[in-house]
């Protein structure tokens, strides 16, 4: 009796322990414990086209959701070989993947790795402006942005990206990467604004004339690249103190028909003030030129030297004028349509011509676009009725010279009369200096 009741003993703890180690085992299926099983797999990748030496990372993930792609039952093939994940592709061409996570497979991608052939380089912006940033873009020839990864050179020295040219002319930039090089021409030059001179042929006789004067104050106020000129004109019975032979000359020379008269950029083009569409007109054209000014007063004479840089070399003769004008100017002559009289204030008055009154030529030797022209005029005598040094300014401007056919029609007369166009105009306050821009 007692051997009966120890083995119903022992046959009772080995049924209790069989049945313990089962329900506390686990499975296969990382779904989790519940009983759905996984029935697919997919797999995906981080990349599907690369570059020869890239790595791609794969993903597999099941149909209830789980993510099994580092599963110890997880493995990957590519082109039939086993291989690790990430994998990385060290030759070109098109590789199929596929992945199998316990019994299942996944569908199959395809990677396609390419070689990088060539670089491409361009530029930001060509041509560049001297003294200016000039920036450089590199792109594989599979379309990638590798400027950031590139390097570049000018004449075998290494530059920065963006890299300031100092000097003028064309010059080859290389770009590096990854074994690869590229090469492009890039074109240094300069870069002028284009300013306007407002020329007001006026008199104090003139009951018309202020409000002329008036828009041309309004416009070089509104606009630091405008810049006004008056030049007066009297007659016997009422001369204009402020005229001085230059401009009486003028008034004839470009057949000036009435007063006032305001010109934009020389007698081609008549200002219909107070608009502004003439003015702007000129501003927009692009500048074959700049000035640049260096004043300076010793000894009661002037001394002036004047840049002009050419962006391109003129095909025609050009001249340079050179002025010396006061502002807010009063003199003892009322102004006739003002209410002010002999208090009216005269703006920006033409009082001296340094050059020959209709230009002196820039010998066409002289003219390059990679070097300045430069001249320095010394010794210059101020005139006598000038009003106060500290409203002085001088003018610069580059101009051509032409002939221009006009037709009385009444009278059967035709006039030919000298013209000219303005290339550019520079200003600055008397003893200053202001440099191109």
């Amino acid at each position: 009796m007692k051997v009966k009741h120890k083995l119903k003993f022992l046959l009772a703890i080995f049924i209790s322990t069989s049945m313990a180690v089962v329900s506390c085992g686990s499975s296969d299926d990382e779904s989790g414990g519940g009983g759905a099983s996984a029935t697919s797999i997919t797999l995906s990748a981080d990349a599907l086209s690369i570059t020869v030496g890239s790595q791609v990372a794969f993903s597999v993930v099941d149909d209830l959701g789980n993510n099994v792609s580092a599963s110890t039952s997880t493995t990957y093939k590519v082109n039939g070989i086993t291989t690790s994940n990430p994998y990385t592709f060290y030759t070109p061409g098109s590789f199929n993947v596929v992945a199998t996570y316990s019994d299942l497979t996944s569908n199959t991608i395809t990677i396609l790795v390419e070689t990088v052939a060539d670089l491409t380089l361009a530029f930001a912006q060509n041509p560049v402006n001297v003294n200016t940033d000039a920036s450089f873009l590199v792109y594989d020839s599979l379309g990638a942005d590798v400027t950031s990864s590139s390097t570049f050179t000018v004449d075998g020295n290494t530059i920065s990206n963006p890299y300031q040219f100092t000097t003028l002319g064309e010059f080859t930039v290389i770009a590096s990467y990854n074994g690869l090089t590229a090469s492009n021409t890039i074109n240094v030059v300069k870069v002028f604004t284009k300013k306007a001179l407002l020329e007001d042929f006026t008199g104090t006789w003139c009951p018309n004339c202020p409000p002329a004067a008036a828009a041309v104050s309004s416009a070089v106020n509104g606009n630091e690249n405008v810049f006004g000129v008056s030049y007066h004109n009297g007659f016997p019975s009422y001369p204009d103190p402020m005229e001085i032979p230059e401009t009486g000359f003028w008034a004839g020379y470009y057949n000036v028909t009435g007063f006032p008269t305001v010109y934009v950029n020389g007698p081609d083009t008549r200002w219909n003030f107070p608009n502004l569409a003439e003015v702007n007109a000129e501003l927009a054209e692009t500048a074959t030129c700049g000035l640049a000014l260096d004043t300076s007063i010793s000894g009661g004479m002037l001394t002036v030297e004047v840049k002009v840089g050419f962006k391109t070399v003129p095909g025609e003769e050009v001249k340079l004028m050179l002025y010396l004008v006061e502002d807010n100017v009063t003199t003892s002559s009322s102004q006739a349509g003002s209410s002010q009289g002999s208090n009216y204030v005269h703006r920006d008055v033409l009082r001296e011509v340094y050059t020959d009154q209709l230009g002196d030529v820039i010998p066409s030797g002289s003219i390059s676009a990679t070097e300045d022209y430069v001249r320095t005029f010394s010794n210059l005598t101020l005139p006598s009725n000038i009003d106060n040094m500290a409203n002085l300014k001088v003018i610069a401007f580059v101009r051509n010279t032409y002939t221009k056919t006009f037709t009385d029609y009444f009278n059967d007369v035709h006039t030919n009369s000298p013209h000219y166009d303005i290339y550019n105009v520079q200003e600055v306050e008397m003893g200053s200096s202001i440099d191109f821009d």
